[in-house]
């Protein structure tokens, strides 16, 4: 990929493990409020695992909002198990949110990649996750110091894939669309959004399953090092 200058990356899922992370927060949760004495570990997960993707989808396309998904996603796969517990599921909520964001993990290679990227690019983060968990993950996974400025959505008004927090970010970065680059996982919010403003892309599609119409595509991070 020729004549870059600037790089801009997704968070979530892209660089910082979202799977990983969640789960092992999620395993904690189902012991410390006692869950498990209802059902297992794997079923809570997947459960969860369906009402979350659900949920974001419908935030990403502008139906419901943050709190929307804060208020009702742990009442939701509460009820679809048919558990019973004696605590508030805003409890849940705020255990997850302040309890997963301090997680480390990163996607493999993501070091090898922003240690190569680093040296020869300005780069920012674009993310539609909320403010008070992103800045978190950001400071304890050690991604901080890769990056120029770290976009957030509700922070600036606009979410991915609107063309407005594309432009933002370009703005802030001091960037040109010709000469910069998206990198994510979503082929709708990550890949056609920044297309659409003329940015190039790469789907980052780690498991092959997904699917994008974009001309570059990786399943490991560290091709990024052959590309750019």
């Amino acid at each position: 990929m020729k004549n870059i200058q600037h790089v801009f990356f997704d968070l979530d899922h892209t660089l910082w493990d979202y799977e990983k992370n969640s789960r092992e927060t999620l395993t904690d949760l189902v012991y410390l409020f006692g869950i498990d004495k209802q059902v297992t570990v794997e079923k809570f997960l997947k459960v969860y695992q369906s009402v979350n993707e659900k949920l974001w989808h419908k935030f990403n396309n502008r139906q419901i909002d943050k709190a929307h998904i804060q208020q009702y996603r742990f009442p939701q796969v509460l009820r679809k198990l048919k558990v019973f517990i004696d605590h508030e599921p805003s409890e849940l909520s705020d255990y997850f949110i302040s309890n997963c964001s301090i997680k480390a993990g990163l996607m493999p290679h993501t070091i090898t990649a922003l240690d190569y990227l680093k040296a020869k690019y300005p780069m920012a983060i674009i993310t539609n996750g909320f403010q008070e968990a992103q800045h978190p993950k950001m400071k304890s996974s050690g991604l901080n110091k890769y990056f120029d400025k770290v976009i957030i959505s509700e922070l600036v008004g606009w979410r991915k894939p609107q063309p407005e927090i594309f432009h933002h970010a370009l703005k802030v970065m001091n960037a040109s669309a010709e000469s910069s680059v998206m990198i994510g996982d979503n082929p709708k919010t990550d890949i056609r959004g920044a297309e659409r403003v003329g940015l190039k892309a790469i789907f980052y599609n780690p498991t092959g399953n997904r699917k994008s119409v974009t001309e570059w595509q990786i399943q490991s991070l560290e091709e990024l090092v052959g590309i750019l």
